[in-house]
């Protein structure tokens, strides 16, 4: 029986190794969720733009410290063309929005407000915060978890 497992373990670890990867292109999964407003916002409506992906929840104390490099970032980004969309798995509006304010997040800002028990996150497969995905212009996923010079030359390489 675990001779048999041993493939399938294979198959899997390899897989996730080349989601990583940002030469892969894997068509992104759509979705549709409320802003701070109550506007439905859908990733298919950014299409022709590189999307950064990104969830998180104000209560995760690593997402409050990556936020800080996204604020930094940010402007450099939009000036590109690129957008972010962020989605929060909180479950307290309250908190939410709290921390959108404080960490002053400008771009765009969603949640479902069922955390954990997100349609997204199901779809997604997300399964620790934060997690970010790099998506290109066509809508595929190009990349998951880049961070530092290794976005910054995957967004480059993306909007020559």
């Amino acid at each position: 029986m675990l001779f048999r497992s041993i493939p399938f373990l294979f198959l899997i670890f390899f897989q996730l190794q080349a989601f990583s990867q940002p030469h892969l292109q894997i068509p992104a999964s759509d979705f549709r969720l409320p802003n701070q407003k109550g506007d439905s916002i859908s990733l298919v409506s950014l299409r022709g733009k590189v999307v950064i992906l990104d969830f998180w929840a104000s209560w995760c104390a690593p997402c409050r410290v990556a936020n800080k490099n996204l604020v930094k970032s940010y402007p450099r980004w939009k000036a590109k063309g690129v957008e972010i969309i962020s989605i929060s798995l909180d479950e307290n509006a309250k908190s939410w929005l709290a921390a959108v304010k404080k960490d002053r997040l400008t771009w765009i800002q969603l949640n479902e407000m069922k955390g954990w028990r997100s349609s997204v996150t199901t779809n997604w497969q997300i399964n620790k915060i934060p997690a970010s995905f790099l998506i290109d212009q066509e809508g595929n996923v190009i990349g998951r978890d880049l961070e530092g010079a290794e976005l910054e030359n995957a967004i480059n390489h993306l909007i020559r």
